[in-house]
């Protein structure tokens, strides 16, 4: 039974939301930041006005992640994704950019298209980015540090704290950028 869903989801439905490095479905591709699963003193440190304890953080991310993405949605998990058992839990095709506090070995950086634009969707927007000639950034590791617009940089944090503790979707950031380019200021939370 499983290798038919794998061959249905690899060859119906997966070559419609992805294609080598072009987004061809932006309301399946979802992007994500900073869950710090497992992480305790990541409360203290800028979660402590939402969560009591980890166990309370674990179930809202995952509840959070779980009630949006679907089973064959690709998401983006933009580092610091903390204890790999944690992805068992949670539903899509996980993509994962290595973080600062990432053990394992995942690649860095992507570059994906969407429309008429180009994305650089890393981890740490700081880790030598001059060389992209691309639209935005779509990046995590600054928390509550830095906006989620930064339209001087052309960058988009999607630190989980910056979205509500839930996943985004290409098409989301799309229509946003697409409207912050009449702003004049950033946009600090979604």
């Amino acid at each position: 039974m499983r290798k038919i869903s794998n061959f249905f989801y690899r060859n119906l439905i997966g070559n419609k939301i992805l294609k080598d490095d072009e987004i061809l479905d932006g309301t399946r591709v979802w992007f994500y930041s900073d869950p710090h699963f497992g992480h305790k003193n990541i409360i203290k440190w800028c979660r402590s006005e939402c969560f009591k304890n980890l166990h309370q953080m674990h179930e809202r991310l995952i509840s959070n992640w779980n009630y949006n993405v679907g089973k064959y949605d690709r998401v983006f998990c933009l580092g610091d994704f903390g204890d790999f058992r944690f992805k068992r839990r949670l539903n899509g095709r996980i993509t994962i950019a290595k973080g600062n506090h990432d053990r394992k070995q995942w690649n860095r950086q992507y570059i994906l298209k969407y429309r008429d634009m180009k994305f650089l969707v890393l981890h740490d927007p700081d880790n030598a980015t001059n060389w992209f000639d691309g639209d935005w950034i779509i990046h995590g590791h600054h928390h509550v540090n830095s906006p989620f617009i930064d339209i001087a940089k052309k960058r988009v944090n999607v630190s989980c704290e910056m979205i509500n503790f839930t996943p985004i979707t290409m098409e989301k950031l799309y229509n946003i950028i697409q409207e912050s380019k009449n702003c004049k200021d950033d946009r600090w939370f979604l």
